[in-house]
C-alpha cells in the first residue's frame, strides 16, 4: 500500500514510518524540513510542504491510497486547520482512507487528575482543536478511523489494549509510541474500524 504520513518528523510519525517500512508499505514521509529527516529506505520518499496548505498536501497525495496523520502539539487550531486542509485534499485527490491520532483528553473517557485539574484552560484547549478535526472527519465521506492515545511515552513497545467505551481514563494511563504505531497500521487495513473511533492504552 501506498501510505502518506503526515508529521512525519514526529516521535510517534518516525516510528509509523519505520514500522509500515517495515511492513513492507510504500511511505512518503510529510516534513515541512527535509532536513530534518533522517529516515531513508529503498521504498521511501520524502515530500516537502505545510500540511496546513491545501496545495502541499495535494501534491503528496498523488498516488497515495492512504493518510496516517499523526500531527499534534498545541499550536493554535492547529489539528483544525491542518484536517480541514486534509479533508480537502483527499477529496481532490479521490484517496479515501485516512487514520488520525488523536488525544484521550478529547473523549468521555478522559478523567483529569493530577496537574491537569490544576490546568483546565489548557486542557480544555487542546482538547477543543482536537475536537473540531474529529468533528470534520465525521462529517467527510472518507473512510476514516480516529484513534485516540492516552498519554504518549516514549519507551520500548509494551503492547497495547482498546479501552473499554465506559473506562475512565486519567494522566496515569500511558501507552509507548512504539506501540501506538502499531495500533495506527494495524487498523490501516482493517475494514471493521472504518467510521469508527477508538482509544487506546499501554498494557502496563
Amino acid at each position: 500500500m501506498n501510505v502518506l504520513v503526515l508529521g512525519a518528523n514526529g516521535r510517534t510519525g518516525r516510528l509509523v514510518v519505520e514500522q509500515a517500512l517495515a511492513a513492507g508499505h510504500t511511505v512518503t514521509a510529510f516534513v515541512r524540513d527535509p532536513a530534518k529527516f533522517q529516515l531513508t529506505g529503498e521504498r521511501l520518499s520524502v515530500a516537502n510542504g505545510d500540511a496546513r496548505e491545501l496545495d502541499d498536501l495535494v501534491a503528496a497525495l498523488e498516488g497515495q491510497d492512504a493518510v496516517i496523520d499523526t500531527i499534534g502539539g498545541t499550536e493554535r487550531k492547529l489539528i483544525a486547520t491542518t484536517t480541514a486542509a486534509l479533508v480537502a485534499a483527499m477529496r481532490k485527490r479521490g484517496v479515501r482512507r485516512v487514520v488520525a491520532m488523536s488525544t484521550f483528553i478529547a473523549t468521555p473517557n478522559f478523567k483529569p487528575t493530577g496537574m491537569m485539574r490544576l490546568f483546565p484552560r489548557l486542557v480544555r484547549g487542546i482538547a477543543k482543536d482536537d475536537l473540531a478535526g474529529v468533528k470534520l472527519l465525521e462529517a467527510s465521506e472518507l473512510d476514516w478511523t480516529i484513534v485516540y492515545a492516552t498519554l504518549l511515552k516514549s519507551k520500548p513497545a509494551s503492547g497495547y489494549r482498546r479501552v473499554e467505551a465506559d473506562e475512565k481514563v486519567t494522566g496515569r494511563n500511558h501507552i509507548n509510541r512504539a506501540d501506538m504505531a502499531e495500533c495506527l497500521l494495524a487498523v490501516l487495513t482493517d475494514r471493521s474500524t472504518f467510521g469508527r473511533s477508538l482509544l487506546t492504552t499501554g498494557n502496563r
